[in-house]
C-alpha cells in the first residue's frame, strides 16, 4: 500500500491517494458482550478530498475516526497513510504525525481546563518543538477573528459556553495548518451562525491549502456538503449475534467534483 495516483474513486478524477485503510475487523468489550465492528471496512481518500461519516450511534463512525487519526491501532487490517504504513511506526513516531500532520477537531472535553482558551489553541504548536512550521502571530488572529472567539481568549473553559468551548476546539484543530483535518460533530453544539462559521472555515482550508477534511457529523445538510459522504449502518442480516457492522459508500456530489 504505497502513496500512487489512483483514478478508481472520484469519479475517475486521478488524484494522490493518501489515506489507504482496510481493517478486517475492530473488536471492543461493551458490559453485555464482545462487539465486533467495521468489518471489511476499506476506505481510499485522495489528497485535498472531503469526506463526511455518518450512521447511527454504535455503529463505529469515532472509532474510525481515532484509526485515521493514529490513536486507536488495536484492529485487525492495515492502514497507509500519506504513503507509509503506519502499522509499525513508534510511539514518538504517532505523537509527531498526530501533531504535525493532523489536526483533530474533537468535542468540547478535550480542552485543558487549567490552561486558557489561548493557551489551549496553542498547545500543538508547544509539542510541535524544533519540528513545527513556521507559525505567524496573524495565523492566530485570522482564526480567532474569523470563528469569533477572541473575547473569550483569557478566559478558562469552564468558564465558557458549550458553543465557545467547541469553536475553541476547532481553533486548536486547525492552527498548525495540518495536511488532513479530522472532525468529530464540529458543529452539534453550534447555533446557526456559528455552524456556518465553522463549516465555511473547514471548506476555506480545504480550497486555500488542499487540506483532506473528514467529518463524523448526524447533520445530513452539512455531510452533503462534501465531496462524498460514506455511511456506516448496521448489518442485520450479518450475524445478529455479534453486532457486526457494515458500511456503505454514496456520493451525493460526486456529478459536480471539479478536481
Amino acid at each position: 500500500m504505497e502513496n500512487q495516483k489512483n483514478s478508481n474513486f472520484l469519479g475517475g478524477v486521478t488524484m494522490t491517494k493518501i489515506i489507504d485503510l482496510s481493517v478486517k475487523e475492530k473488536i471492543y468489550e461493551s458490559k453485555k458482550a464482545q462487539i465486533s465492528i467495521l468489518n471489511d471496512f476499506k476506505l481510499e481518500v485522495a489528497d485535498g478530498e472531503k469526506i463526511a461519516i455518518v450512521g447511527e450511534s454504535g455503529v463505529g463512525k469515532s472509532s474510525l475516526l481515532n484509526i485515521i487519526g493514529l490513536i486507536d491501532r488495536n484492529y485487525n487490517g492495515e492502514y497507509a497513510l500519506l504513503g507509509s504504513l503506519t502499522n509499525n511506526l513508534h510511539t514518538n513516531e504517532l505523537a509527531q504525525w498526530r501533531n504535525q500532520k493532523i489536526g483533530f477537531i474533537l468535542q468540547e472535553s478535550a480542552l485543558i481546563n487549567s490552561l486558557t482558551i489561548e493557551d489551549n489553541i496553542k498547545l500543538p504548536l508547544l509539542y510541535a518543538g524544533s519540528g513545527k512550521k513556521e507559525f505567524k502571530p496573524e495565523d492566530f488572529e485570522s482564526v480567532v477573528d474569523a470563528i469569533g472567539i477572541k473575547p473569550i481568549l483569557k478566559k478558562k473553559p469552564l468558564e465558557c459556553s458549550g458553543g465557545e468551548k467547541a469553536r475553541a476546539v476547532f481553533a486548536r484543530g486547525i492552527i498548525m495548518k495540518p495536511q488532513i483535518i479530522l472532525a468529530d460533530e464540529p458543529t452539534a453544539s453550534l447555533d446557526m451562525e456559528n455552524r456556518e462559521r465553522i463549516v465555511t472555515l473547514l471548506f476555506k482550508m480545504n480550497k486555500e491549502f488542499n487540506t483532506t477534511i473528514i467529518t463524523v457529523t448526524h447533520d445530513l445538510e452539512i455531510a452533503n456538503r462534501h465531496d462524498r459522504v460514506i455511511h456506516l449502518e448496521k448489518a442485520d442480516k450479518i450475524d445478529k449475534r455479534r453486532g457486526k457492522f457494515l458500511n456503505v459508500g454514496y456520493f451525493p456530489k460526486c456529478a459536480e467534483y471539479k478536481p
